[in-house]
């Protein structure tokens, strides 16, 4: 399963604390950028696309209200990209901001965090 998949019974994101709902979308972009060709330079658009549409994801993919705050929330945790960073690595710093937003990778998603903290991608 990806993290951006939804597993049955998983907390929706409007019950939890609107830092870890940030947090999840951090960690969700950090899998995606390991995923999807992690060795090329960062371009500056490609967080806020990944960051809107991973929102969209956790909001049902309803365009409205709560994926904008979603959006806004992750935005505003999402650490500064260096210039010339790749992909890989930006997702390491993505996934220390979403921790320090108090989000946890589940149990079933070690692997990925392992692979995402070695450099490379699941």
């Amino acid at each position: 399963m990806n993290s951006t998949d939804r597993a049955a019974g998983s907390t929706p994101a409007g019950t939890e604390d609107p830092r870890v709902t940030a947090g999840r979308v951090l960690a969700m972009v950090a899998d995606h950028f390991t995923a999807t060709d992690p060795s090329d330079v960062l371009e500056p658009h490609s967080l806020l696309v990944c960051v809107g549409a991973e929102a969209y994801k956790l909001a049902d993919r309803s365009a409205f209200g709560e994926a904008a705050e979603i959006s806004r929330a992750a935005l505003a945790e999402a650490p500064e990209a260096p210039q010339g960073i790749t992909r890989g690595e930006f997702a390491l710093l993505l996934l220390k901001a979403s921790s320090a937003c108090g989000y946890d990778w589940r149990s079933d998603d070690s692997e990925r965090k392992t692979a995402v903290q070695a450099g490379g991608h699941a």
